[in-house]
């Protein structure tokens, strides 16, 4: 007749089983350890966002040198200059400087969707006394001012739900950032349509005094 197991071992199984329970549990709240992973993912993601409105924001420069370059070689030839009369030209001066204005108002544009800016999260209704209350253990700016040993010792004597009350509040802050970000491309874009609208009729102008 087998013998019983030793209760050691039915304990192990027991707390396995109750870990894979806990596991497949969609409805439960999340681990300490697992709000952490999920705060690294959305900060990351948020980062990602960031660096993809750079990359928008750069296009859009990189579309605006070609049309002022195509520009720029189609006004300084003479010769075509030469094709219109003087009020031709006038109209053609005064369009030039048009597109000039807007050209000057989208690179203020580009600057300021390109700039660094701070967008900290407002914690003035987050009292200090709650035992969640963020350590600034993260943050480049709080850590600046704290010695090497403080900032150590701020870690030293962090609780891992303030280290995620940090995270979070990083990633409110780099959502806050990333939606300014986000309506300053929309404007860059509609300016550039402008331009190119500007551009396309300048060029008919030219092409209609042309052949008048």
């Amino acid at each position: 007749m087998n013998s019983a197991p030793p209760g050691g071992i039915v304990a192990q199984d027991d707390t396995k089983i109750r870990k894979l329970r806990e596991k497949l549990d969609d409805d439960r709240p999340l681990t300490p350890a697992e709000l952490y992973r999920a705060l690294n993912d959305s900060l990351d993601e948020g980062y990602d966002l960031f660096d993809l409105s750079n990359r928008e924001a750069r296009f859009a420069l990189i579309l605006m040198g070609g049309l002022n370059a195509a520009l720029v070689i189609v006004a300084s030839q003479s010769g075509l200059r030469g094709m219109l009369s003087p009020v031709e030209q006038q109209i053609e001066a005064a369009a030039l400087g048009v597109y000039a204005l807007f050209a000057l108002w989208f690179l203020m544009q580009a600057i300021s969707a390109l700039r660094p800016g701070s967008y900290r999260p407002q914690m003035k209704h987050w009292p200090r006394e709650r035992n969640d209350y963020p350590r600034g253990v993260r943050y480049f700016e709080d850590i600046a001012k704290r010695s090497t040993v403080e900032h150590w010792d701020s870690w030293r004597e962090v609780t891992l739900k303030q280290l995620n009350a940090e995270l979070a509040t990083h990633v409110h802050s780099l959502a806050l950032k990333n939606n300014v970000r986000k309506k300053a491309l929309r404007e860059l874009y509609t300016s550039l349509r402008i331009m190119t609208g500007l551009f396309a009729g300048i060029l008919i102008l030219f092409v209609v005094f042309a052949i008048s």
